[in-house]
Formats: C-alpha cells, structure tokens, sequence
C-alpha cells in the first residue's frame, strides 16, 4: 500500500515527553521569550521528539500503520537533553529546539520505524535526523541580540534534563487547533 499526500489529517511519529520535563521546557520558553523574536510558541502539551513526519494518512493506511508499529518490539532507554540550539540562520534562526543528545537506542528505534515506513514505500528523508524538542519557530522581524551562550545563561540552572523513554507515539496534527498535536496510538517501550 502506498502512502500518497491526500486532503486527510496528517500525521508523524515521535516520542512524547514527560509531564515534569514539559514542566521545566515550558519555563526555558518563559526565561527566553523576552530576548528572542519568534511568532510561534509551542504549547506545553505539542513538546515531543519527532521520530518521523508522515503527511496526510487515510483512516485505512492509520490503521495499517498501528498494526506495523504495533509489532515492533525495542526496549526502552534513557534520554538527555543539553541545552539549547538553534535551526536556520544565526542572527533570526527559524527554529529554538531543546538538544536531545544523539545516542543509539534513539538511532535504533528511528531506524526500525524507518523500516516499517519502507513497506509502506515512504522515502527516505533526505536530510540527516537531528533528535530536538521545539520551543519556538517562525522567526518575527528583529535580530538575535544575545548569543546561543548567553540565551543558554537564562535557563542555566536546569539546562541538563535526563528521563526515561518507555513509549512512542503516532500523532495527529491539528493545525487551527492549540495544542495543534493528538496522540492516535501510544507504543509502549519493553
């Protein structure tokens, strides 16, 4: 079954965060806001680490989809995040993301669901996978006036999060909605 862009919801896979951690990301989003220009925040409730975004799904190929992840079997492992970055250009990046660090169990899971994918003829992504949460997107009009640094600095006393990841999940994007994403499925981690 191929999956073809279509005017159904979209959809990706990622990892949810949990609750206390979203906690802290939200107050590095209060300390930063001041000193950076973006015009999107993320709610509380949308903070994840995309695995893979899929685009517009059928209700039949979701289902397909669930069943595939469903059997995947992959033990679950810790996660770290160190600090803050920044996509796009320096001066008005278009995203802020908190750093998840790049390890294998992530780089295990991501490949197994990329796997899955090709079954259903997804193709490969292009672009090299960069585990992130993130915070703000959208650069507005201004410029950056502090360095990574020194925005770093504003969140300085809990810049280093670490916690166990026992679950993925599928998500719906609901674009005029606030939070924009619903959990479909959630896949639980052994």
């Amino acid at each position: 079954m191929l999956f073809k862009m279509t005017g159904d919801s979209h959809y990706f896979i990622g990892f949810p965060v949990p609750e206390v951690k979203r906690g802290i990301l939200a107050k590095w989003q209060e300390a930063l806001e001041p000193f950076v220009d973006y015009r999107t925040w993320m709610h509380i409730d949308d903070f994840h680490i995309t695995i893979r975004f899929l685009g517009a799904l059928s209700s039949q190929q979701v289902a397909e989809l669930k069943r595939k992840l469903q059997s995947l079997e992959l033990n679950a492992f810790d996660v770290s995040i160190n600090g803050l970055n920044f996509f796009g250009k320096e001066e008005q990046p278009r995203v802020m993301y908190a750093e998840v660090e790049r390890q294998d169990d992530i780089m295990t899971l991501k490949s197994e669901v990329d796997h899955v994918l090709e079954t259903f003829d997804f193709d490969k992504e292009k672009r090299p996978y960069r585990p992130h949460i993130t915070l703000a997107k959208k650069w507005g009009k201004g410029k950056i006036h502090l360095s990574q640094e020194a925005l770093e600095h504003k969140i300085d006393a809990e810049k280093h999060l670490h916690f166990t990841m026992n679950s993925f999940n599928l998500y719906r994007v609901h674009p005029d909605q606030w939070p924009k994403y619903e959990v479909v499925q959630s896949f639980k981690l052994e």
